[in-house]
């Protein structure tokens, strides 16, 4: 439905007043002014009732881009009526992460005729962002009245997290007389080796491992991980009391970002890799199919109001009960007794911590939670590093992870 705009309310406002005084005076002619101020308007408003009849295309391209990093959006208008179209205005509504919302001028348009606009978005705020519908707006060439309608359709745009680059762990020649394995590099300055196992009847003897048959008392034969079945779980953090700080610059987005950076590192080093939260259902570690597959679950990330990590025990239990591999944690604070639940797993358990005191601005102050988890994973065999405002990723990383060791 047509509106009058400002200038058209104050030409029937004028209007009226003229044509009052006309009639007041007596004179005709003032009268007759008066009316057709108010005329003008009124017939504008009749003109602009009728819509145009336009077909609209969206593409974006790309779809899916990492944060901060800028997408095109491309929009097609048709005039698929028998009429050429106004002049017409148009905007693009967005999601707020976007920016403001763009607005066009259109050409007027012959039947069937088409064209083409483009406008550039990005976001710093990871997840799926909304563009569209479009408003298109015709107004006479007075400028007394205009008509807004609501193209329906809209497209989606997926902003992933911020991966950085992460050096340490395998070379893709690993298992084929290259550097070692990611979990047996963790392993070698922890407290056991995943890549051994007990002896059975008919292994190479060759294959003894004496450190591990001295301490164990039975005799241990190392067995070999071969590239592309190595396995290993990636656990993040996604209790909301866990982190503190608001935006990109809190502990949750640091948390999504770097459990990304590790996940892409073990898919280029052809791990089986699986993801869980610390609050999904125990156990529930999903297979992530490629690395695409795990980005958008982790665009799609949210904090949970829970306060217990029971699918990060859960997960981490089942996935050693189903045999060796790496587990990767990016955690919070965690309750004392399940860091005792963790306990026990062996060497190739990492975690980076994050410190709520340093989130919340309290630079020099240690979180005692953090603390005592730490402590406690650390005497639990596990690797462990404590994660303050302003550490990268890819150094985090590095303290857990050591580079140059082999075997």
């Amino acid at each position: 439905m047509g509106t009058l705009t400002a200038r058209g309310r104050l030409f029937v406002l004028a209007g009226l007043v003229v044509a009052g005084g006309g009639m007041t005076v007596g004179l005709r002619s003032l009268t007759s002014v008066g009316a057709l101020l108010v005329v003008l308007p009124l017939a504008a408003l009749l003109l602009a009732t009728r819509r145009p009849e336009l077909q609209i295309t969206r593409s974006v391209l790309p779809r899916r881009v990492p944060v901060d990093q800028p997408s095109d959006v491309t929009l097609e208008l048709r005039n698929v009526g028998e009429r050429r179209t106004p002049v017409l205005r148009a905007e693009e509504e967005l999601a707020y992460a976007l920016g403001d919302r763009p607005r066009m001028v259109l050409p007027r348009l012959r039947p069937h005729e088409a064209t083409g606009l483009t406008y550039r978005v990005r976001s710093h705020v990871r997840g799926r962002h909304r563009l569209g519908p479009l408003t298109v707006r015709v107004a006479d060439p007075f400028g007394l009245a205009e008509r807004s309608a609501v193209h329906p359709g809209a497209a989606e745009l997926t902003v992933l997290p911020r991966i950085e680059p992460l050096v340490g762990g395998p070379s893709s020649r690993a298992g084929a007389g290259g550097e070692a394995t990611l979990s047996r590099r963790i392993s070698l300055v922890g407290e056991e080796d995943p890549s051994v196992r007990e002896y059975r009847v008919g292994d190479d003897l060759r294959r003894i491992h004496w450190p591990s048959t001295a301490r164990t008392g039975e005799m241990m034969v190392r067995q070999d991980e071969e590239p592309g079945h190595r396995r290993a779980l990636v656990v993040i953090d996604d209790r909301a009391g866990a982190h503190a700080g608001a935006g990109s610059g809190g502990s949750f987005e640091w948390a999504v970002s770097a459990t990304a950076s590790v996940v892409h590192r073990l898919f280029a080093e052809q791990h089986e890799v699986h993801l869980a939260t610390s609050t999904g259902p125990s156990g529930a570690a999903a297979p992530m199919e490629t690395i695409d597959h795990a980005l958008d679950v982790l665009a799609d990330l949210q904090p949970v109001s829970s306060s217990l990590p029971t699918g990060l025990v859960g997960a981490v239990g089942d996935f050693h009960a189903s045999g060796s591999g790496l587990v990767v944690a990016v955690l919070g604070p965690l309750p004392d007794e399940a860091c005792d639940q963790l306990g026990g797993r062996g060497g190739s358990c990492v975690a980076m911590v994050l410190d709520r005191a340093g989130y919340r601005g309290r630079g020099g102050e240690t979180d005692e939670a953090t603390a005592r988890t730490l402590a406690r994973l650390g005497a639990a065999g596990w690797r462990t590093v404590r994660v303050r405002p302003g550490v990268r990723v890819a150094d985090a990383w590095a303290q857990v992870v050591p580079s140059g060791v082999t075997t």
